[in-house]
């Protein structure tokens, strides 16, 4: 049962693994991490979505009582959410420049003021002030009894919690330091509502899409297990599945959907609990899950909106990528995942006119030389993709992939559903 499990931690470092950085999955004795090169470029666009709190990644561990040796460790994965919109108010909290009261849809930056409730409506640091009034009329008062008074700068003179310099109460969805943001304080430079500094203990609310309709996580490790190298306590989880969502320079998202996915990690005792250092998570982006994401929009290496992910692998990035070259092919400039998943060849994903403005893979070629095309109607609209082409079993024909590692750590938190 989700947020019922031990060791509730999330992920607080993210970056694409070094060229050395990885797993050997095809067992040739070197390390397979193809978007190595594009470390440098994410790297400060991974960090930058951790700042602004959208990159929530929670773990939670079950049957795993405590940091020692244990040969059967279970634990799931979530997307979390830090900045909430619980008014429904189309204003989110925990970021600068955000909603000021989250329970209260009337409360909202560019709402009318409300001139006698004692309250800030508009989010702009007076309480019961237009342009036409000022704060005179109410500046003595101090309904809620919190010692500051409306003219002292009180920004809610309805709830005791609220005053300028008060200490932010993480997760309450109120400005309790009046400084024009709910759930969000900037102190000495850094955010003491930030999900990654333990000390806060701010709760990480669950994304429903994180579940299946049974309520059960849709990631989970379920054979994994702690041993001891070298006095180290190294955790060892999959293969399994495991997705995420991330930025990769030239305002470039890649939803990545990796199958294969294994971690590995060490175990820091933390108090009571724990928290995972050095983890490394690889794994194999398929075909079909590239092919099926959409809505890339970066001009400056020409890809637009109806694009997928492997027209983007195999076109404008197979370059960068250093994606080996599909050898003796009819159709020149075709390239290959590095990773031979299904052992019979490695397969090339093909651009039928490479000369033309349309960049995108439209043409499969299998393992063991069969060429398969997408299917489009009589107006040239793409039916089938080539990727989703079956053998006489009914099996994907095409599953070799692209070889990722993750590098991460995690610190330990608290996550409501």
């Amino acid at each position: 049962m989700p947020t019922q499990g031990t060791h509730l931690q999330i992920i607080s470092t993210l970056k694409i693994g070094g060229k050395d950085d990885g797993f050997d999955f095809d067992g040739d004795g070197t390390i397979d991490n193809k978007l190595w090169s594009l470390s440098g470029l994410s790297t400060p666009e991974i960090q930058s979505s951790f700042d602004r709190n959208d990159l929530i990644i929670p773990f939670e561990f079950f049957d795993t009582p405590s940091a020692e040796v244990d040969s059967c460790v279970k634990f799931g994965t979530y997307i979390g959410l830090v900045r909430l919109d619980r008014d429904a108010d189309g204003e989110v909290t925990s970021k600068a420049g955000g909603d000021c009261n989250d329970l209260v849809a009337e409360i909202k930056r560019g709402a009318t003021e409300n001139l006698t409730n004692g309250i800030d409506d508009n989010c702009d640091g007076d309480i019961d002030v237009d342009d036409n009034t000022t704060v005179a009329a109410t500046a003595a008062n101090d309904l809620d009894m919190d010692g500051i008074t409306v003219g002292q700068g009180d920004c809610d003179d309805t709830e005791a919690t609220v005053f300028p310099g008060n200490a932010e109460i993480c997760g309450d969805g109120l400005d309790n330091d009046c400084d024009g943001n709910a759930d969000y304080s900037v102190v000495n430079g850094s955010d003491v509502c930030s999900p990654y500094t333990v000390e806060s203990a701010k709760p990480i609310m669950l994304d429903p899409i994180s579940f299946d309709s049974n309520g059960d996580a849709k990631i989970t490790f379920n054979a994994a297990s702690i041993t001891e190298v070298e006095g180290k306590l190294i955790l060892n989880a999959g293969p399994s599945f495991f997705a995420i969502s991330i930025p990769a320079g030239l305002d470039l998202m890649l939803d990545l959907e990796i199958t294969g996915a294994t971690i590995t990690g060490e175990i820091e005792k933390v108090g009571d609990t724990f928290r995972i250092v050095n983890g490394r998570l690889g794994g194999v982006i398929n075909p079909q899950s590239m092919d099926n994401v959409t809505g890339l929009d970066v001009p400056e290496i020409g890809l637009v909106p109806e694009n997928t992910l492997l027209d983007a692998m195999f076109g404008q990035l197979k370059t960068l990528l250093t994606l080996p070259r599909l050898d003796d092919s009819p159709y020149p400039g075709c390239s290959t995942p590095d990773v031979d998943v299904d052992r019979d060849g490695l397969e090339g994903f093909c651009d039928s006119d490479p000369t033309d403005d349309i960049k995108t893979v439209d043409i499969c070629i299998d393992g063991d030389g069969t060429v398969i095309k997408d299917e489009v109607d009589a107006q040239g609209n793409v039916t089938k993709q080539c990727t989703d082409a079956v053998d006489e079993n009914g099996v994907l024909r095409f599953q070799d992939g692209v070889s990722v590692n993750l590098n991460f750590d995690t610190v330990p938190a608290l996550l409501n559903q």
